[in-house]
């Protein structure tokens, strides 16, 4: 059963992250060193094709089972569907991991699987360790960049610096009941009215495209391009 919100499967996640002790923050780095403590996993599949495309849109096809999430005793687990459903389940480690619905109680696992160097199998489908829940921002986000002269910052809090009119900006890996022919991205001005674009990764540079919604929130596509971000 998927039975919470993402909001508060995204909360449950960074507050296990926040309560690993100090000495395990420092010994242990989550990628060099695989465990299931404290850790955060992606279908490996929806990772590759992010890798080999830069565009949530298209690996959404994997999305559907999307996350695995341990806590810091890896004693319970979240998964996470489409980010933007996910539920809770209880941890058995032995010979396999087995991971139980706390919500669904039954005497056999939901999922079954086993932690093979640095991978995670889980009923049949393969997850890789990522170090932070905001992988995409990371990954392709975060930075600097140059637009018409003005130096603009993308920080890992969601927050924008170098454009007077922007605070925040969102980048979008829910794609379930949104049709769109491009990857979306909304940003928040500082009156708190938020505007979403289409966009494209194109050499080093991110070009964005006014989105024209045909039905809010569910149905739009691309219009022409309104401005250029090259990365510095």
């Amino acid at each position: 059963m998927k039975n919470l919100p993402i909001n508060i499967v995204v909360s449950f996640i960074i507050f296990s992250c926040q309560t690993a002790s100090k000495k395990e923050q420092i010994t242990e780095h989550p990628l060099a060193n695989p465990t299931l403590k404290n850790s955060i996993w992606v279908n490996a599949k929806y990772l590759e094709t992010l890798e080999k495309t830069k565009s949530p849109l298209q690996a959404n096809e994997f999305a559907d089972t999307v996350m695995v999430n341990f806590n810091a005793k890896a004693d319970t687990a979240n998964l996470v569907w489409n980010f933007h459903e996910g539920s809770e389940f209880s941890v058995k480690k032995g010979k396999k991991i087995q991971l139980f619905n706390v919500y669904d109680i039954k005497p056999m696992p939901e999922y079954e699987g086993v932690l093979n160097g640095n991978k995670l199998i889980l009923s049949n489908t393969l997850f890789t360790q990522v170090d932070t829940v905001g992988f995409i921002e990371k990954k392709f986000w975060i930075g600097k960049y140059l637009m018409k002269n003005k130096k603009i910052t993308l920080k890992f809090d969601g927050k924008i610096t170098g454009i007077d009119s922007l605070s925040t900006y969102y980048v979008w890996s829910d794609y379930v009941t949104t049709q769109t022919n491009i990857d979306l991205i909304d940003f928040r001005t500082k009156n708190n009215k938020s505007n979403t674009y289409g966009y494209k990764f194109i050499g080093n540079e991110i070009v964005f495209y006014k989105f024209i919604w045909q039905e809010d929130g569910l149905i739009g596509k691309s219009g022409k391009e309104v401005f250029r971000w090259k990365k510095l």
